[in-house]
């Protein structure tokens, strides 16, 4: 059975929705409008446009509460309390769009089983660098992968096959994990699967993407 700790990130890492409270008013997530979402070692991390009201609280260093639920596991959600802080602005090299760049300091953690039971977590045992490779960023990165890789997927299936990249119909990865993935592909031939082994396990999310980008030979963001 998992740790509360490790199903707490899983869910901040990869959350299937949630509403946040800036002192004491209540948004959706949705209501937002937030251009990026993150879980930057448990503390969680908001990209919005400078005029967004995430943005503001950032500056100001409102009291939030986020609630989260999570897209893995038995419909848990994490509720997290502290304060927002402003970190820095940033663009986009292409079209030059500004964002704001928020920050959560959290003060307090607690995981809400189905039943409505809240179980408390230790702030530390929450910010374990152990657990930023958790359930939650493998199964955001396989879903990032087959939603918006799929020409590199394709590629690669092609390159280890020895056949037209063309006659790949459709590929993606399955069962990614800290030791490597499985492929799946469709060709002329039919349907086919193969297992790739990373070099070295992955310890953090940025060794994934590395293990990941080295296994497809592809540069992906």
């Amino acid at each position: 059975m998992e740790s509360t700790p490790r199903i707490a990130r899983s869910i901040l890492s990869c959350p299937r929705g949630g509403n946040v409270v800036i002192d004491g008013v209540p948004y959706s997530m949705e209501e937002l409008e937030m251009q990026g979402f993150a879980d930057d070692g448990g503390r969680p991390t908001f990209l919005c446009p400078p005029e967004q009201r995430m943005a503001y609280a950032g500056r100001r260093g409102s009291h939030v509460v986020l609630v989260l639920q999570g897209a893995l596991g038995d419909r848990e959600a994490v509720r997290l309390t502290g304060t927002l802080r402003w970190l820095r602005t940033d663009a986009c090299t292409c079209c030059e769009t500004e964002w704001e760049e928020i920050v959560m300091d959290v003060a307090n953690v607690m995981l809400v089983r189905p039943t409505g039971e809240a179980v408390p977590i230790p702030l530390d045992a929450f910010t374990d660098r152990d657990l930023d490779l958790n359930d939650g960023v493998l199964h955001r990165n396989q879903d990032h992968l087959n939603n918006h890789h799929g020409n590199e997927l394709r590629e690669a299936v092609a390159t280890r096959s020895y056949i037209p990249v063309d006659t790949v119909l459709a590929a993606q990865i399955s069962g990614l994990s800290a030791d490597g993935f499985e492929f799946q592909w469709v060709d002329e031939r039919g349907a086919h699967s193969a297992r790739t082994t990373f070099e070295r396990p992955a310890r953090t999310p940025e060794d994934l993407v590395a293990g990941v980008r080295k296994a497809l030979a592809a540069e992906i963001c």
